[in-house]
């Protein structure tokens, strides 16, 4: 199976965001039992069908997400809000850092709900602090109280949400943005810019900084107590 961004291979300081969600969804690989089938849903790439070997994984996405995604590796190509997937179909979904790209949010959970079978599992994550991507498909952002919301009308019941760290996550997460001062050197793309060319030694520095501020930022948040500004949530809720 090609896959041209495998984010699940990246270290914690390498994309902090992405490595809690990883360790998310191995921990749902690994409570599901063996031939348990799972539906992900905005899959994308399914970068993570590797850790379902065990399951009858099934993948569905729009599409549309990243032009650079290999998105032959579906099994359906359609919106979450109208799947053509039968009810009651599937004994768990997952539906990772998607939510925030739906444009019928409520109605796509409610689909997640329709596709699974009674007592099954859904299982999602979704962003709080996150700049724009994926545009023009980017429209949310979620408190632990508004996805707690939408699951509920949804139909689902014991609704288990958990933080992604805390402030001090937040911030170790949101430090590389700040490196965007800094433009390109165009060096990769045979198009030199003098003034990137002339930075990129002071670049360096600042990335060996960050480095550092991130690595004691996430020591830190063992001792914010609340965690009610993390980068965002984890979700688990039973049909």
């Amino acid at each position: 199976m090609l896959v041209n961004e495998d984010f699940s291979t990246r270290s914690k300081i390498q994309d902090i965001g992405r490595w809690y969600v990883t360790r998310f969804v191995e921990s749902v690989a690994k409570s599901l039992p063996k031939g348990a089938s799972i539906l992900d849903a905005g899959a994308g790439e399914g970068v993570y069908k590797k850790l379902f070997s065990h399951c009858n994984y099934k993948a569905i996405d729009l599409a549309v997400g990243e032009s650079r995604w290999n998105y032959a590796n579906l099994d359906y190509v359609a919106p979450l809000h109208e799947m053509p997937i039968k009810d009651d179909s599937f004994d768990a979904v997952l539906c990772t850092q998607v939510l925030e790209h739906l444009e019928w949010p409520q109605e796509s959970v409610k689909e997640m709900y329709r596709v699974l079978r009674p007592s099954g599992k859904l299982y999602m994550t979704v962003p709080m602090a996150h700049p724009e991507h994926q545009t023009p498909y980017d429209f949310f952002r979620y408190t632990s109280y508004g996805l707690e919301s939408i699951c509920k009308h949804a139909g689902f019941q014991e609704i288990k949400i958990t933080n992604f760290g805390g402030l001090w996550v937040r911030w170790a997460y949101e430090l590389p943005r700040g490196l965007t001062i800094f433009p390109p050197t165009g060096l990769r793309s045979n198009n030199p810019n003098v003034i990137g060319i002339a930075l990129f030694p002071i670049k360096i520095v600042a990335i060996g900084i960050m480095r550092l501020l991130q690595v004691m930022f996430l020591w830190l948040d063992r001792f914010d107590k609340k965690k009610d500004e993390p980068f965002g949530w984890a979700c688990e809720a039973i049909k």
